[in-house]
């Protein structure tokens, strides 16, 4: 801690010319310390502290077994941020970082011996993080007046910038050694008139066979290259102080003991080296062995002289290119094709020559292919001479150096105009083909009966139910096929012997929707010079539609035969039943009606190819012979059977025929009434209540006998109905009740 400013007194004299650390030394509360206050400090220590304080040398004193530290000005800079909390404080505890290695300065000196350390490393901590510094450190101890240890004083000179300068300078001088070991040219130092080698490289050690050299004149070490010219240009560089500069020299060295020697070509570089007087004491030699870049470039040479020829004789346009994509050699057939001189087409005027919608496409794709180095291909018009466009392709190739670096494009343009027309022709053809087999349903296939992969058309995917794809495997359609017809289709054993059966049909289920389809196949092979079956080619058609239509008409047929069966026989019956016991004239008007109705009905059937009818229209059609005016009609609609359509006809004729006649018809007052309901039943079923009701007519009686018209109505129309018939006489009218189930119409099989 400080005090107040120190009062002068003879006390603190020994402190005068001590700088700033002599006022804070003298201002410091040393009683806080082992050390006491000033006033009871011995002499030893009062000299030895104006000492320190004096020096410009960064000095500490350690006093006492605590180690109580005094130093200078000097020594707070070396302190930095830990200063003044330093001063009076013990060592062990101020250095904390370092405490071990200053409990062992304290235990050596203080038992009387010294210490010296030259750049000492340490980890310091005077600015708030740790450092790593050097330091020369020189420790001795202090005596007290009866000549014993008391304290130690230590002389601390950082060398840290002195270290990390000497450390860089190592690694630089390893560094250019390195340098001068890895470069890929040879090297060497020759000293003195005899140019004795001090230093070689590995390149130039690798040029004269890796022979001991060191130490030896050059005449001795390669005593080959005498006569060579060589050691002349040593000694004359040696003499004149002048440089020497060579290139592609001529040299016969021997690269392996005892073998003959090797012609070799080197640049070369002779430096004389002179001392700080400016003599010249060597000569340091550089150089490149350039054999085999000139050997290389002789082949080059010659390989562009080949392919200048090559080029020039092929019948295809021949071009080379620059790195950067400019043109700058065709060979004649260019010229001769484009009818442009020599020069005319260089750089970027070949696009001249290109077709004007062609010219965007060619010009990005060389681009593309500049720019990443690969393969050039595309293709264009071209113009000719007389002014017409053929198609080209266009081919390019990057020529690369040793190191992966484009050196040149090479390319070609090749006529393919013809080739063109004839593709676009088979496609045209193709399409054609493809076109047709779409109109009329079929799809070809293509069988690879090795490997069972079958190819096939535009429309052979849809055709199987399958989404479209390049091939499938012959069992994903071998599944697909009805087990039932597995036998009809073809198999591997008969595929390999060619031997399945050219035309059959088929059932699959088409895996997409599930429906049931008839497919035709017709199929035939190619062999191998062997006979034997590697292909099968073939054409197949959906003939569901055909196949449907077949089986309609003959149920058709069937159903006709039966239909004419029955009108036959319904003729019949009407004619024996209303030709009996009348007279031929009321009996052929009774039978014409009845024929008229029956026809009606048969009208009303064709239109809907009897498959059904409906009960309103059968009724509307019946009573047309009738005076409609008193008729009234009302139902729900309800399509009927054949069979129902025709009784009902003849029940209504009868009915309306009995009522012209007898009853509610024959009177101008009259009237008929017909109508029918589907009533809901208890079993869930609806039941048909159809009614015939006369009303305003002649008194009725009930007949006396049972007549054709009575018997169709009781027993036929309630029997083809499913139910039954009930006739009521009413005087007022006669009454006619059909109940039967709610008609059902029988299920397609188409």
């Amino acid at each position: 801690m400080l005090a107040e400013q120190p009062i002068q007194t003879d006390d603190l004299a020994f402190l005068a010319g001590g700088g700033d650390l002599g006022c804070l030394v003298a201002t410091f509360d040393w009683a806080q310390t082992s050390i006491g206050p000033i006033s009871t400090w011995p002499q030893s220590l009062k000299t030895s502290v104006s000492l320190i304080l004096r020096s410009q040398v960064p000095i500490v004193m350690l006093w006492g077994e605590d180690g109580v530290m005094i130093y200078n000005d000097a020594y707070s800079v070396f302190a930095g941020g830990r200063h003044p909390q330093l001063l009076g404080s013990k060592v062990r505890e101020g250095w904390p970082e370092v405490a071990d290695f200053n409990d062992n300065v304290m235990k050596v000196v203080l038992a009387g011996g010294t210490l010296a350390y030259r750049d000492q490393e340490l980890t310091l901590n005077r600015s708030g993080k740790p450092e790593q510094v050097w330091m020369n450190l020189d420790y001795s101890p202090i005596l007290d007046e009866r000549g014993r240890p008391a304290g130690v004083i230590a002389i601390v000179v950082e060398t840290t910038e002195k270290v990390a300068a000497e450390r860089w300078q190592k690694s630089e001088r390893e560094r250019q050694r390195q340098m001068f070991e890895q470069a890929p040219g040879f090297m060497a130092m020759m000293s003195g008139p005899d140019h004795v080698f001090e230093l070689t490289n590995a390149a130039y050690m690798q040029l004269v066979g890796h022979r001991d050299v060191i130490g030896m004149p050059v005449r001795e070490a390669l005593p080959e290259v005498a006569g060579q010219g060589f050691f002349e240009l040593l000694d004359q560089v040696f003499t004149s102080g002048e440089a020497f500069v060579g290139y592609a020299l001529k040299a016969e060295l021997q690269r392996t003991p005892g073998a003959p020697k090797e012609e070799r070509f080197i640049d070369l570089v002779y430096q004389p080296v002179r001392n700080p007087g400016g003599d010249i004491i060597g000569i340091f030699v550089q150089g490149v062995d350039v054999t085999d870049r000139l050997i290389a470039e002789s082949a080059l040479r010659r390989s562009e002289a080949q392919f200048r020829t090559f080029a020039e004789a092929m019948p295809n346009h021949v071009w080379t290119a620059s790195p950067r994509g400019m043109l700058d050699w065709f060979n004649p057939r260019v010229y001769e094709y484009s009818g442009a001189a020599p020069g005319e087409l260089d750089g970027q005027a070949w696009a001249v020559i290109v077709h004007p919608d062609d010219i965007g496409s060619a010009a990005e794709k060389w681009a593309d292919a500049l720019s990443s180095g690969l393969s050039y291909e595309t293709e264009f018009r071209l113009r000719r001479h007389d002014g017409a466009y053929r198609w080209h392709i266009a081919r390019a190739v990057p020529i690369h150096d040793a190191g992966g670096k484009i050196l040149q494009w090479i390319g070609t343009n090749t006529d393919i105009d013809d080739q063109k027309q004839v593709a676009q022709a088979l496609h045209e053809s193709e399409r054609r083909l493809q076109l047709s087999q779409n109109a009329a349903g079929i799809a070809a296939l293509e069988l690879d009966i090795a490997t069972g992969t079958v190819v096939g058309s535009e429309g052979f995917w849809d055709l199987w139910g399958l989404s479209p794809r390049d091939s499938v495997h012959i069992s994903v359609l071998e599944n697909i096929v009805l087990p039932e017809d597995k036998d009809v289709r073809s198999t591997a054993e008969t595929r390999k012997q060619g031997s399945a059966v050219p035309n059959v049909e088929y059932r699959i289920r088409r895996p997409d929707n599930g429906e049931l389809r008839w497919l035709s196949r017709h199929i035939d092979f190619v062999h191998d010079e062997t006979g034997k079956p590697i292909k099968m080619f073939g054409v197949m058609q959906d003939i569901t539609d055909r196949r449907e239509a077949q089986a309609r008409q003959e149920l058709l047929t069937h159903e006709l035969e039966h239909r004419i069966k029955n009108i036959l026989a319904m003729v019949a019956a009407i004619a024996s039943q209303t030709l009996r016991n009348t007279d031929i004239a009321t009996a052929s008007a009774t039978f014409n009606e009845r024929l008229r109705a029956l026809a009606n009905a048969h009208d009303i059937l064709n239109k809907t190819r009897w498959t059904s009818a409906s009960m309103r229209q059968v009724i509307d059609n019946t009573i047309a012979a009738f005076p409609v005016a008193q008729i009234s009609v009302s139902g729900p609609a309800l399509p009927i059977n054949p069979k129902m359509a025709l009784t009902l006809a003849l029940a209504v004729n009868e009915l309306g025929t009995n009522a012209l006649k007898y009853g509610a018809l024959s009177t101008p007052d009259g009237t008929v009434t017909i109508e029918w309901a589907l009533v809901p039943s208890a079993e869930g079923a609806a039941t048909l209540v159809w009614r015939w009701r006369e009303a305003g007519g002649p008194p009725v009686t009930s007949p006396t006998r049972k007549g054709f018209g009575r018997f169709l109505i009781e027993r036929v129309f309630g029997t083809d109905f499913g139910g039954s018939v009930r006739i009521d006489y009413h005087p007022d009218g006669v009454e006619c009740v059909l109940t039967a189930p709610q008609p059902q119409l029988p299920t397609s099989v188409y």
